[in-house]
């Protein structure tokens, strides 16, 4: 029991920390994948089902608690998810950064008709279009 008190504690401290440094720029697109229901504003509701979900998926023994080396495991499975390194050859080839723009679009694409609409784009990418970043 205190094990599993402390590891909610931390996924919720985890939670919290994530979304004061979103707060900061909510024009990043984080901040859309936790407001689920897009009102500009992540509520307790929303923090706590996207971090039930981040426990589920990490708890790989189905005990309803993460030991370190479960969280660690699944943390690296979500570096192991970015790098657009596939082959793991340490280089980004031509296919692999084609692939790896791909997949932004279509995880932007949200209604999937093949066009980012005005609210889809990532304001974060307007800003480095115009030269600032």
């Amino acid at each position: 029991m205190k094990k599993t008190t402390l590891i909610s504690a931390a996924v919720a401290a985890l939670g919290l920390t994530a979304a004061a440094a979103m707060a900061a720029d909510p024009r990043d697109d984080r901040w859309e994948r936790l407001d689920a229901n897009g009102d500009g504003e992540l509520s307790v509701a929303e923090m706590t089902a996207k971090r039930a979900e981040m426990v589920e998926q990490a708890d790989t023994d189905g005990n309803g608690s993460l030991s370190r080396e479960e969280m660690e495991a699944w943390r690296e499975a979500q570096r192991e998810a970015r790098n657009p390194d596939k082959n793991d050859d340490g280089l980004v080839d031509r296919t692999e950064f084609i692939n790896a723009a791909q997949e932004r679009f279509d995880r932007l694409d949200k209604n999937g008709d093949g066009v980012l609409s005005e609210d889809e784009r990532p304001r974060q990418g307007r800003r480095h279009a115009r030269g600032r970043g």
